[in-house]
C-alpha cells in the first residue's frame, strides 16, 4: 500500500496533465485554475492543510426570479449531497453566481490514488450540480456545451 505524501501544486498538476485536463498555474500564489465549458475550477491548498477545488457556474444569476430557482436548487443539492457544498454568490460586478467547494483535510498527505480520486469527484460532483441547474434554467446557458474549453497559452498545462 502506498503511503501519503505531501499535496503539492506540482503533483496536482501532474495528476492533471496526466488525465489530459486543460489547467494554468498563477505563479505568484501557486493557484491553479482549470477552465471547463460550464465552469471555472480554482484549485489551492489553503492554510492549515486544506485541499479546495472551487467551481464557479458561467451562468448569470442577476435576475430575481432565476436567482430564486436557483436558490431553491441550492437548498434542495445540499439537502441531499455531501459533496460539492453549494451555494449563490454576488460576484464583483454585483451579479450573481453558482458555486461549488469541495474540501478536505490533508496534513498527513494523500496518495496519488487518493489525490486523483478526489480531484475526479469533485470535478464531476460539481459538473452534475451545474448541469442539474442548467436543466432548470435552461435559458441561461449561453454558451456553447459542443466547444471545447479554452486551450491554454504556452506554457501552460495540458
Amino acid at each position: 500500500m502506498a503511503s501519503p505524501t505531501e499535496v503539492t501544486s506540482e503533483r496536482i498538476t501532474q495528476v492533471l496533465s496526466s488525465q489530459e485536463v486543460i489547467w494554468q498555474q498563477d505563479p505568484e500564489d501557486q493557484t491553479i485554475l482549470v477552465p471547463f465549458v460550464n465552469m471555472m475550477f480554482v484549485i489551492q491548498i489553503n492554510g492549515g492543510g486544506i485541499l479546495s477545488v472551487h467551481g464557479m457556474w458561467r451562468g448569470d444569476l442577476s435576475e430575481p426570479e432565476d436567482r430564486n430557482k436557483a436558490t431553491d436548487f441550492v437548498q434542495e443539492a445540499n439537502a441531499r449531497a455531501l459533496v460539492p457544498k453549494v451555494y449563490l454568490a454576488e460576484d464583483t460586478e454585483g451579479g450573481w453566481k453558482f458555486h461549488t467547494e469541495s474540501n478536505t483535510v490533508v496534513p498527513a498527505g494523500l496518495t496519488d490514488e487518493q489525490l486523483e480520486m478526489f480531484l475526479g469527484l469533485s470535478f464531476q460532483a460539481s459538473l452534475f450540480s451545474a448541469s442539474q441547474l442548467q436543466e432548470a434554467l435552461p435559458h441561461l446557458v449561453t454558451w456553447d456545451e459542443d466547444s471545447d474549453a479554452d486551450e491554454p497559452s504556452e506554457g501552460e498545462g495540458k
